[in-house]
C-alpha cells in the first residue's frame, strides 16, 4: 500500500524539519507546497530534498490565500502521478501519532474505496514543564488537552482523489461530492494528530500578526474570512502581557502525553525558533505592504495638504486600563439568568477568562445604596454575524450595541441611572449560536463586565 502526504505551508521554519522527518516514517512520499515563506522554511525544505528524502516541492505566484484549492490539486496529483493509494492532507503543525504504519494500513483495508478515513486532533500546548533548550517542538511539547478535539482531518482513498466531483473543504476537515458531504470512517482512538498550533510565543506572534494584516490589507475581498485571529491581534496590540498569558495553560490542567518522535535528528533548525524568525518573516511582508500603499499614494492626481489643529488630549480620549484580575473584571453586579460560569483561558481562541451571555437574555442585579449615576463598562465580542443587543435598566431602554465584525473585541460603555436598592439590567440578544458540541444558545462573550459607580450586594 502506497501512502502519500500533501501539505500547504507558510513560515513554519521552527517545525517544518521535524514535521517532514516524522511524517516520512508514515508515508512513501511527501508533496509540499510552500506559499512564499520568508523565515527559512523553503531553505530547510530544499536541504531535506537534497538530503534524499522523498519530497517534492511546489509553489505558485498567486498572492491570494488559496490553501484549499492548492491542497485539492496536490491530492489529485498524488493519485495521478505518485501512485498514492491513500492521501494524507497534513498541516505542518499536525504530527501523526499511533501504534505503527502496519496497523494504519490494516485499518485502511477495512474501509471501502468510496469512503474517507478521519483522524481526531489532540491539541498540545507550551507549559512550564517544557525543556526550553529542546529545538524540536515535537519533543519539547509534552502536555496536551485532557481529551481529543472534535476537529478531525480526513484521509482520502485513491478513487475519491481521482473523482473530479470530489473535493475537500477548507482545512481538509470534510470531503464532499458536489454539495453533498461524504461520510468518513474514524480511525481507532490509538491514532490521532498531535496538533501543535500554539508551540511558542514567537510563533504565536508571527501567525497572528501576518494573518490579520493580510486580511485587512485585502479589503473587501476578505470580508468575513479568517476572523479567527482578530482577538489575538487586538490583545497583542493593546495588552501584550495578556496576549502571552493566553498562549499556554498550567501543566496541572493538561495531560502529560509525550509524543513518540519517529524522525531522524534535526540538522537545519537550530536558528529557526528564536525571535530572529519574526523579523525574517514579517519584514518582507511589511515591506511589500508599505510599497503597495506608497504606489496608491503616488497614483493620486493630487495630495491634499490638510491643516491640522493641535488640541488637548483629555482622559476621555484614552481607554481605561483593564482591571488587574478576573475577579475585578466582573464586578458590581450579581447574575440572575443567562450568564455562564467563568471559562478559560482558551489558548487556541486567544481567550483569557470570560463569561458567556446566553440568548435570549442575560439578567443582572445591581444593589445601590442610593439613587446615583453609574456606568456599565464591558469588553465584548461575538462569533455570530449581525449580532446586536439592547440594554434595559429596570424595564426601560438604556442603550443598543451592534457588532462591527465577528471575533472583534469592542468596548461598551452605557450610562445607568440607578435607583436606591435593587436594580435589574437586561441584555436582549438578536442572534445566538448552537453547535453540535455545545447545545447552549451562545450569544456574546464578556471579557470584562463592570458596574462603575454602583455597589453590588
Amino acid at each position: 500500500m502506497r501512502l502519500v502526504a500533501v501539505s500547504i505551508v507558510k513560515n513554519e521554519a521552527d517545525i517544518i524539519e521535524a514535521f517532514v522527518r516524522h511524517t516520512r516514517a508514515w508515508v512513501d512520499h511527501h508533496l509540499v507546497f510552500d506559499h512564499d515563506s520568508t523565515d527559512g522554511t523553503r531553505e530547510i525544505l530544499a536541504a531535506l530534498q537534497r538530503e534524499g528524502l522523498q519530497l517534492t516541492l511546489f509553489t505558485d505566484d498567486a498572492l491570494g490565500n488559496l490553501q484549499q484549492a492548492r491542497s485539492n490539486f496536490l491530492t489529485r496529483l498524488a493519485a495521478q502521478s505518485f501512485a498514492a493509494d491513500w492521501i494524507l492532507p497534513l498541516d505542518a503543525d499536525e504530527i501523526l501519532t499511533g501504534p505503527n504504519r502496519a496497523d494504519l494500513e490494516k485499518f485502511f483495508t477495512t474501509i471501502g474505496p468510496d469512503q474517507p478515513a478521519s483522524l481526531r486532533l489532540l491539541n498540545y500546548y507550551p507549559s512550564t514543564g517544557d525543556d526550553s533548550t529542546e529545538i524540536n517542538p515535537v519533543k519539547r511539547l509534552r502536555h496536551c488537552s485532557p481529551s481529543a478535539s472534535q476537529t478531525k482531518k480526513i484521509i482520502i482513498p485513491r478513487p475519491l482523489a481521482l473523482d473530479g466531483q470530489v473535493s475537500a473543504g477548507k482545512g481538509s476537515h470534510a470531503l464532499q461530492r458536489g454539495p453533498a458531504p461524504i461520510s468518513d470512517q474514524p480511525l481507532p482512538g490509538s491514532f490521532h494528530l498531535a496538533h501543535m498550533a500554539l508551540r511558542s510565543p514567537q510563533h504565536q506572534v508571527l501567525r497572528v500578526v501576518l494573518a490579520e494584516l493580510q486580511k485587512v490589507s485585502r479589503g473587501r475581498v476578505h470580508a468575513g474570512l479568517d476572523t479567527h485571529y482578530r482577538l489575538g491581534f487586538q490583545l497583542l496590540a493593546e495588552d501584550p502581557d495578556l496576549f502571552f498569558a493566553t498562549i499556554g495553560q498550567p501543566a496541572t490542567q493538561l495531560r502529560l502525553l509525550p509524543i513518540a518522535y519517529l524522525g531522524t535528528p534535526l540538522l537545519y533548525s537550530s536558528q529557526a525558533a528564536g525571535w530572529n524568525r519574526i523579523a525574517r518573516a514579517l519584514l518582507p511582508f511589511l515591506d511589500k505592504l508599505a510599497a503597495s500603499h506608497g504606489r496608491l499614494v503616488d497614483g493620486e492626481k493630487t495630495v491634499a495638504e490638510t491643516a491640522t489643529k493641535i488640541r488637548e488630549l483629555s482622559s476621555a480620549d484614552i481607554p481605561a486600563p483593564a482591571a488587574g484580575s478576573s475577579r475585578e473584571n466582573f464586578s458590581g453586579f450579581a447574575p440572575l439568568s443567562g450568564w455562564g460560569v467563568q471559562e478559560g483561558p482558551v489558548p487556541e481562541a486567544f481567550l483569557p477568562p470570560f463569561h458567556w451571555g446566553f440568548a435570549p437574555v442575560t439578567q443582572l442585579a445591581i444593589e445601590s445604596p442610593a439613587g446615583q449615576p453609574a456606568s456599565l463598562v464591558a469588553d465584548v465580542l461575538t462569533y455570530t454575524e449581525n449580532q446586536s443587543f439592547t440594554i434595559e435598566l429596570n424595564g426601560l431602554a438604556a442603550g443598543t450595541h451592534r457588532f462591527a465584525r465577528t471575533n472583534h473585541k469592542e468596548r461598551l460603555v452605557v450610562p445607568l441611572a440607578l435607583r436606591s436598592g435593587r436594580n435589574e439590567v437586561t441584555l436582549r440578544y438578536s442572534q445566538s449560536l448552537v453547535t453540535d458540541y455545545d447545545p447552549r444558545k451562545l450569544a456574546v462573550i464578556f471579557l470584562t463586565l463592570r458596574i462603575l459607580g454602583g455597589e453590588s450586594s
